[in-house]
């Protein structure tokens, strides 16, 4: 991987971690991460004028689009719903890890990539144990049902979800360079057509529930500020992997590195919001960086 990639992808991994952080503290909704999605996407919008036209792009990358746009949206949700029941410290790591196995999985089976190394193979699995780990924390939750509770639920569909658009968002980053685009410049405007297409995905979901409907008019009295900014680190934040996912050639290394992010999150859950940290959550922290290590190695 080229420096600038892993640049980018450091710079991606403090400011994700940061609006995780933010959306969990004032308000896990899917409605509070729509409108700071739209905040950001249109905020951005001018980048859309800068190198070739959107309008000379083939039907198939448009198609990867609205995928993407969806992958995100299920993942702002998954993330939502999951954070209202339960702890940064513990579900941030877990939707952030599964994703580390998934992405080579599906792009072995379905893709035709080459199989990894078996020393990625070692690494991905320890960040997987050190996942499963996590939910433990608690004395109370160390039993078979701890895996099966809504909020690990709605960790798994932001972890699939995070394999759906790094898988989709490589192909459509692909189709946009073989028309003409530099790597700089395809990240730039991707970034902002995926926002603006994932909050027309978000929108009827969020009018149609109404915990989610409830919290549009309180949102906008009270939290502009805070999702202009939260906004504009989730933008920038894919941004800058969408750019390093231009300049690599292999999608499972660079869904790896952005894991860097799990200790960081946890770390801030701890020490910003008081979460607990027991000798089962720091093993999970340990072995998942243990992991880390091992990949990037």
């Amino acid at each position: 991987m080229s420096p600038a990639a892993l640049t980018l992808i450091v710079i991606s991994v403090c400011l994700h971690a940061g609006w995780n952080v933010l959306g969990k503290r004032r308000a896990p909704s899917l409605a509070f991460f729509s409108l700071s999605i739209a905040a950001g996407g249109i905020t951005l919008s001018p980048l859309l004028f800068i190198g070739p036209s959107a309008t000379g792009l083939t039907g198939a990358f448009w198609g990867w689009l609205a995928a993407s746009g969806l992958c995100q949206m299920l993942y702002m949700g998954g993330l939502a719903w999951a954070y209202a029941r339960g702890e940064v410290s513990v579900l941030y790591p877990i939707a952030r890890a599964l994703p580390v196995v998934m992405v080579p999985i599906v792009s072995i089976l379905l893709l035709g990539r080459e199989g990894v190394a078996f020393g990625d193979i070692v690494g991905m699995l320890l960040i997987v144990i050190g996942a499963l780990c996590l939910p433990l924390s608690d004395p109370a939750a160390r039993r078979l049902s701890t895996y099966f509770s809504p909020a690990l639920g709605f960790a798994l569909l932001a972890a699939t979800s995070t394999m759906g658009y790094s898988l989709i968002d490589h192909q459509a980053l692909l189709l946009m360079q073989q028309s003409g685009y530099s790597a700089l410049i395809a990240g730039a405007q991707f970034m902002v057509l995926q926002a603006l297409v994932t909050v027309l995905w978000a929108l009827p979901l969020v009018l149609i529930l109404p915990s989610e409907r409830h919290r549009l008019a309180s949102l906008w009295q009270t939290e502009r500020p805070l999702m202009l900014w939260t906004g504009l680190m989730i933008t920038a934040t894919y941004g800058f992997v969408l750019v390093a996912l231009a300049l690599s050639d292999e999608v499972s290394y660079v869904v790896a590195l952005r894991q860097l992010s799990i200790p960081l999150g946890a770390l801030i859950g701890i020490l910003w919001l008081k979460e607990r940290l027991s000798a089962f959550k720091a093993l999970g922290l340990i072995v998942m960086l243990t992991g880390l290590w091992v990949v990037v190695s």
